[in-house]
């Protein structure tokens, strides 16, 4: 059972490469928020949890109301987490499995996937990762864009590695350049990827 110290009745909400994610109720203030745990059997991995730790130091960079917002983050018991905004909504991945959205919804969306971007990508951060499962849409068709591991800071016109410099990504969704020479990519990487989302909003199909 995972317990830290100051949020109580964690509910799954999901399960990714970079952690678990809880549903849990922060004590004070009294909330509702996301927390991402690492998990257990890879925080002992170095490479691993710089990459964790590094997703909070992008998230605590950006500040914007198409950008989940990081609240806390820290280490108990040898647990790695951090704190989120909660969004009582779907992902872009559920709402296309559900239904394809009209025009005016995926233009809607494709506008602020957009806005969002365009405050990471001038804080110095390319996603590398935009795909329907990393689009949080909230009830009152509210957009924000979630997991920043995979994140990179350009430094000038190249891109700061601090790992083995592997195409990394979700496949249909990566710019080619990113799966060609991951070490170069910039933040039309993202302008690609984003594409791809709307090309699938409008036709419900992939282009690849």
């Amino acid at each position: 059972m995972i317990q830290i110290p100051g949020y109580a009745g964690l509910s799954k909400l999901g399960q990714g490469g970079m952690g678990i994610v809880f549903k849990a109720r922060q004590r004070d203030p009294d909330r509702f928020v996301a927390l991402k745990v690492c998990p257990p059997d890879k925080a002992l991995d170095p490479t691993f949890e710089n990459r964790f730790l590094r997703e909070a130091r992008s998230l605590s960079a950006l500040s914007h109301p198409n950008i989940v917002k990081l609240y806390e983050s820290g280490k108990e018991s040898g647990l790695l987490f951090y704190t989120m905004e909660l969004v009582d909504g779907v992902t872009l991945r559920q709402l296309l499995d559900a239904r394809r959205p009209s025009v005016r919804e995926s233009l809607r969306i494709l506008r602020q996937i957009c806005d969002g971007l365009a405050c990471a990508h001038a804080a110095g951060l390319v996603h590398r990762d935009i795909k329907p499962g990393n689009i949080l849409i909230a009830p009152d068709f509210t957009v924000k864009i979630a997991d920043f591991g995979l994140a990179k800071v350009v430094a000038g016109d190249s891109l700061a590695t601090t790992e083995s410099g592997g195409a990394l990504g979700t496949a249909h969704y990566v710019a080619p350049e990113q799966m060609e020479n991951p070490r170069e990519v910039d933040h039309r990487a993202d302008i690609y990827s984003t594409g791809v989302l709307l090309y699938e909003m409008l036709t419900g199909g992939l282009p690849v």
